[in-house]
Formats: C-alpha cells, sequence, structure tokens
C-alpha cells in the first residue's frame, strides 16, 4: 500500500511540487505565527508574573478577592526559610500593601504603600532595575532613626520631592490606631506610566510599625520554576500551609486566578491567533481538495480495474488517505527543516521593534520560541485538515462502480 501511495504521488510530479508547496508554505507560516507568539507571551509573563504577582501568593482567604488591611498573616524569617525549601520554590518575599496620604512640603497626594523586605525583594523581582534616580534602600533606619523610602515618579512630581528630601505618610493601622511617620527618600522608580508611579516604597519592619502590623504580613509572594506550571505549584504550596498554619485561615493561589482579568485578555488574544490559523489551513486545504479530487478522477478507469479484479472498497479508501497523509508529512518534513534555522533566528536574535514598555521594563524585539510545542501543533493541524479533506475523494473512489469505472479507460 505504501509503495503503491509513493507511486500514485510522484505520478504528476508538477502537481504534487505545487501541493507540497502549497502545504509547506502553510505549515512555515503557521510556525513563525505561532513562535513569536509564544515567545513574545513568554517573554512577557515571564516578567509580568516574576515583577507583579509572582508564579504563587500565599494570603489569608479571601484577600486575593478583597483585600483589607486586617486580613494578615503571622510571619517569621524561619518560615520563609522553610518555605524557600519546598519543591518547586526558587524565591519568595513579603509584602505589605495598603494605601496612605503622603505629605510634601506644601501639598498632600493619595498613594499605594508597600512594605517589602529589600533583598528578598530584589532577588524575586526587577525592583532594581525600575531605580531612575538614586540607590537602592536597605531595611535599617539612618543615622537620625527615620527609615528609608522609595518613592514613584508621580508621587516625587506631585510632592515636589527629589532624593534626599523627607516624606510624611499618614494613614490608619490595623488596631485602628491613626499611622503617621516621616520617612527619608533614597530612590525615585519607575516611570510616569508605570505601576510604580503612584507607589511609596517600605522596608518590611517600617511598614509594620506603621501599619501596626508587627510580625505580619498581606502576601507571600513565590517564585517558581516556569510561570505555565504555577497551578501545580499552588497546590503542593497548599498542602504547606495548612500543616504550616492549621489554626488559619491561608490559601495558595496561582497567577492565573491573581490577575484573573489579565489572564481571560491574554487567552483571547491567542484565540484570535488560533483563529488564523484555521483560516489559513482553510486556504492551504482547498488546494489539496483540488489536488486529490483531481487525482482520483483520473484514475476512475484504474480504480475500476482494481474494483473488478477483487480489491476490497476499503482498501481504496485507505490508499487515497495514505496518498494524503504521504503529501502532508513530505511537506510538513521539508517545511520544518527550512523554517528551523529562520525559528532559531527569531529565537536567540529577535525581530527590533519600537520600546514597548510593560510591567515597567523596556521591550525592544519580538523573540520566538523553539519548541517542540510550536513545531507539533502546526504539523498536527495540517496532518489532521489534509485527512479530512481527503475523505470525499476516497469516499468517492471507494463507492466507484467498476463496469461504470472501466468505461473512463
Amino acid at each position: 500500500m505504501l509503495k503503491l501511495a509513493l507511486r500514485n504521488v510522484l505520478r504528476n510530479r508538477r502537481r504534487t511540487l505545487l501541493t507540497l508547496l502549497s502545504l509547506g508554505g502553510g505549515y512555515a507560516l503557521m510556525v513563525l505565527q505561532l513562535s513569536v507568539t509564544e515567545g513574545s507571551y513568554d517573554q512577557m509573563l515571564g516578567t509580568y508574573t516574576r515583577d507583579t504577582t509572582g508564579h504563587v501568593q500565599i494570603t489569608a482567604t479571601g484577600y486575593v478577592e478583597t483585600p483589607r488591611l486586617y486580613d494578615s498573616l503571622a510571619l517569621t524569617n524561619a518560615d520563609l526559610d522553610e518555605l524557600s525549601q519546598q519543591n518547586g520554590v526558587v524565591a519568595v518575599t513579603p509584602r505589605i500593601e495598603s494605601s496612605a496620604l503622603a505629605y510634601g512640603e506644601t501639598q498632600s497626594f493619595p498613594v499605594e504603600v508597600l512594605g517589602i523586605d529589600p533583598q528578598r525583594e530584589a532577588a524575586l523581582s526587577y525592583l532594581t532595575d525600575k531605580i531612575s534616580r538614586g540607590d537602592y534602600f536597605t531595611a535599617a533606619p539612618d543615622a537620625d532613626g527615620y527609615f528609608p523610602a522609595m518613592i514613584g515618579v508621580t508621587v516625587a512630581r506631585q510632592l515636589k520631592l527629589d532624593v534626599g528630601g523627607e516624606l510624611v505618610l499618614v494613614s490608619q493601622g490595623a488596631d485602628g490606631s491613626l499611622a503617621n511617620d516621616l520617612y527619608r527618600i533614597t530612590a525615585i522608580v519607575g516611570s510616569g506610566d508605570s505601576v510604580e508611579a503612584r507607589r511609596v516604597y517600605l522596608p518590611l519592619q517600617a511598614a509594620q510599625l506603621f501599619y501596626a502590623m508587627p510580625g505580619k504580613v498581606h502576601r507571600i509572594i513565590v517564585l517558581g520554576s516556569d510561570y505555565r506550571r504555577a497551578p501545580q505549584l499552588a497546590t503542593r504550596l497548599n498542602e504547606w500551609t495548612q500543616a504550616h498554619w492549621p489554626a488559619a485561615e491561608v490559601e495558595a493561589t496561582s497567577w492565573q486566578v491573581v490577575a484573573a482579568d489579565f489572564y481571560r485578555t491574554m487567552q483571547a488574544d491567542k484565540s484570535g491567533g488560533q483563529v488564523t490559523m484555521l483560516i489559513l489551513v482553510f486556504l492551504v486545504c482547498v488546494g489539496v481538495l483540488n489536488t486529490i479530487l483531481m487525482s482520483v478522477m483520473e484514475r476512475t478507469g484504474e480504480f475500476g480495474v482494481l474494483k473488478a479484479i477483487g480489491t476490497a472498497p476499503g482498501r481504496l479508501f485507505r490508499l487515497i488517505l495514505l496518498e494524503a497523509l504521504l503529501l502532508a508529512l513530505i511537506a510538513c518534513v521539508v517545511a520544518m527543516l527550512i523554517i528551523l534555522p529562520i525559528n532559531a533566528w527569531f529565537t536567540w536574535v529577535g525581530l527590533e521593534i519600537e520600546p514597548i514598555e510593560f510591567s515597567g521594563l523596556v521591550f525592544t524585539r519580538y523573540v520566538g520560541q523553539m519548541s517542540l510545542f510550536v513545531f507539533a501543533q502546526p504539523a498536527l493541524l495540517v496532518i489532521v485538515a489534509t485527512l479530512f479533506v481527503a475523505l470525499w475523494p476516497a469516499w468517492r473512489a471507494a463507492k466507484l462502480v467498476p463496469v461504470e469505472a472501466m468505461r473512463k479507460l
């Protein structure tokens, strides 16, 4: 059957070549589209999850949906060290998140306050890369007893503050008391359009004192080895949290849940790319259908003879499908060999673009992805689509009446 199918495929070499060009070109375009799409998303999501949400967040139950100042976790350095040793965990950092009213010399401005562990945050996120002026702070107060603070560019502009200036924060503590304190500015962070623009960063100890939350945090940000495996990591960490805080309502949540709106938008965009691929496959398969149907019609007399000497209809049906499968396989293999170095260039060099800022970082090139998925999914799509369009010509050949078919000889 294989020998016969290959002979039939090579019978009209010009038509076969045109069909292979059509199938191979469609496959190559789909590989490039999928590679750039997946590579760009990998680049952006890797940055976004590491810098903003982490791969998994450990919080009080319900805090992700409705953040409140009072929903906190008791946490020690020993807890963080133990969490860091869990399977799949690369880095962890605690955060306190709330709001406050910031004062400069003459003006006030509402801000988002983040209390962070300077060393752990620097090892997990890209915060140190976003400092536009000044120096990254430490956890210790200065010689006058004032804790350092880093402020976003919008805060600095609204309050007319700069590095070395003094910032006053006023808010409410977790115990209901009035929270107020003065801080020395060590750095200006982010740009005007970044999420850091309206933030004030404090050392974790300073934030705990300010909000009357001794030894407590709102979130524990966990970075794993791969953002795509975040749900599995969250499941494992949920078991750890239940054992570690048996009396408390604590949950581990993956970034897909924490940033649900962003994740849905990303999935919708990917679905649009899949629709484009399906349209491309449809256009390619119209040509494939024409080729196979013409081949079957040209060989109608031959099929009549085969059926007359006892060839089963199912055997003819399988023969036509095998010919279509050979066309798809040859096209995919040849196109893969051609597109492999091009995709490698996209992956390791990339295409330069106008600078795009995302999560406070600037991207200057589109990159591809070198993976089995990028090459296998389009190949599977081409093969399945080719076999599908070959069903009707194969069924037509199987249903031929020998006497009527042999009249075509």
